[in-house]
């Protein structure tokens, strides 16, 4: 059996996309949780809010680079319908969730970033789900206008999403000549 049967055919797939994604993930995770816990000791509200646009682009680099360096070699090895989609809901939400804790951040530090109907006593989950909301939202590009963004940082943010779903987009069509369905 050759390298692309014996991926395609075990758990060799999800063993290398585990293996390839889980940095950017504890990036993810860990600039979120840096974000929201812990620089709001150290800075006020206005360099913040530039911190959590660094730590965005910093997110969006990291997540495209595991999307079009490393995980080519995995798609390169596995063409089945069933691991494109695993990878490609792997980058949608990393995408989706990063934005929203970015989005949650700023509503928690310069809450004038945004209009919405959140206010000054809304739970933390509340705003996360709003603002995961929001990032779904934004990611599919339909944009209701019941959350928008009002800064400067704030729309740099939206636009950063914007351009990463770009980039999952492009990424999709160009392998969609690679994907075989299983019979």
């Amino acid at each position: 059996m050759n390298k692309t049967n014996a991926i395609e055919h075990t758990d060799d797939f999800y063993i290398q996309l585990a293996s390839k994604g889980w940095t950017t993930i504890a990036l993810i995770a860990g600039l979120a949780i840096l974000s929201i816990w812990g620089l709001p000791f150290l800075l006020d509200s206005f360099w913040l809010s530039w911190i959590i646009l660094l730590f965005a682009f910093v997110k969006a680099f990291f997540i495209v680079k595991l999307a079009f360096k490393q995980l080519m070699k995995i798609i390169n090895q596995s063409h089945l319908l069933s691991h494109i989609l695993v990878l490609f809901g792997l980058l949608i939400s990393m995408i989706i969730t990063s934005f929203a804790f970015d989005f949650t951040s700023l509503q928690f530090f310069a809450p004038e970033s945004f209009k919405s109907s959140l206010n000054i006593e809304s739970s933390s989950t509340k705003v996360f789900f709003e603002y995961l909301y929001f990032s779904t939202i934004t990611f599919s590009s339909v944009g209701y206008g019941d959350i928008f963004p009002t800064s400067l940082i704030a729309k740099m943010l939206v636009i950063l999403e914007v351009v990463l779903r770009f980039f999952v987009l492009v990424f999709g069509i160009a392998n969609v000549n690679r994907i075989r369905v299983n019979k």
